[in-house]
């Protein structure tokens, strides 16, 4: 007898068997429509992809010609401005370019001068945008501005009373002037210096000169400093200045002043308006005190004996006597070589001199 489970499932099993299931689609049936499909969907993408990779390296590569252009642009559009006391001059293309237009114009200027050497004007360089100003080498650059600007040199200044009558390449050759006016001006070599200054007496300072007011010679200078002149310097007027003020102010005549400066006559003067006047430069002088020791010879003195064997009037040397010689030290005071005093330190007798006799006769004629 069977069990009620195995009579149940008997049943199911039957029931089963007797229901008709839907007939159902082989993979192999439709294989060609699915790989169509899939096949079209493969294409799409792969078209998707190129694409997207064409943008890729158009996208790129304006990308690489922006900034191309921009370090380009840059380079052509901005240079270097130098500008001279607030005034843009010219272009050149770097920095290094400008400082190196500098240090030419210096070095030009300056020659073998050994002292430091700056330009006068204010000087500057800045980043500038290129426009219509041209952008030049080196080279133009330091023909445009050597015109424009100054070179003033480290040099020694012989000066005085605050007035500089001389300038010398260094304070070596400034001393050099010094000593060699003083030398000129000793005079015999067996001289013993006592001593020497000069008067007005001269100081050396270190003053920024231009190149050509700057000495080497020596002697040209020594030439100068004996010698009284005028040297030209620039007077800005002030408040209350009138010609004949200023010429009085400067020891000119106000003939010279108008000499000076052309146009100047007949016409008002304003404050801050520049005139040229001329400074007095003085001559300088070699006071020098010396001792000079040399030997001299002593006159005989001439002794007169009347001699009745004479004829009254008549006179006969009976005998001519001998120099003798003397060693005498002076003190000399010279202004340059002008002797202004003399005077005997002392004396010594080398030999006495012997004495020239002359017979004056006082007999009677016949």
């Amino acid at each position: 007898m069977a069990s009620p489970l195995r009579r149940g499932t008997d049943r199911f099993t039957s029931r089963a068997a007797s229901v008709k299931m839907p007939p159902m689609h082989t993979e192999n049936e439709d294989s060609p429509e699915a790989l169509r499909l899939a096949r079209g969907k493969t294409e799409r993408l792969e078209h998707a992809v190129r694409v997207y990779r064409v943008a890729l390296g158009v996208c790129v590569a304006l990308l690489l010609g922006v900034l191309l252009v921009n370090a380009f642009g840059q380079r052509r559009h901005f240079a270097r401005a130098i500008v001279v006391d607030n005034e843009i001059c010219c272009l050149v293309a770097t920095q290094k370019d400008a400082e190196t237009v500098r240090q030419r114009i210096v070095a030009a200027a300056k020659g073998k001068l050994p002292g430091e050497a700056c330009i006068e004007q204010k000087w500057e360089d800045e980043t500038w945008a290129v426009e219509e100003r041209p952008v030049l080498s080196v080279a133009e650059a330091v023909e445009v501005l050597k015109d424009k600007v100054s070179v003033k040199v480290e040099a020694a200044a012989i000066s005085v009373n605050g007035v500089n009558i001389a300038t010398l390449a260094s304070e070596d050759l400034a001393q050099k002037v010094l000593d060699t006016l003083k030398s000129e001006y000793i005079g015999d070599a067996a001289a013993t210096v006592v001593s020497q200054k000069l008067t007005p007496e001269p100081s050396i300072s270190t003053s920024g000169e231009r190149p050509e007011d700057i000495s080497t010679d020596i002697r040209e200078v020594v030439a100068q400093l004996t010698q009284t002149r005028r040297q030209p310097e620039v007077y800005v007027v002030k408040t209350g200045d009138f010609p004949e003020k200023i010429a009085g102010a400067h020891n000119m005549r106000v003939a010279e002043l108008y000499k000076a400066n052309p146009g100047l006559k007949g016409r008002t003067i304003h404050p801050g308006e520049k005139l040229k006047v001329g400074v007095t430069v003085p001559a300088i002088t070699v006071v020098t005190v010396l001792e000079v020791t040399s030997e001299e010879t002593i006159e005989p003195p001439v002794s007169k004996q009347h001699s009745p064997a004479l004829k009254r009037g008549e006179r006969r040397v009976s005998s001519a006597g001998k120099p003798g010689r003397r060693k005498v030290t002076y003190r000399i005071k010279k202004h340059n070589d002008k002797q202004v005093t003399k005077e005997v330190l002392e004396e010594q007798i080398i030999e006495k001199p012997q004495p020239k006799r002359v017979l004056i006769g006082t007999g009677d004629a016949g």
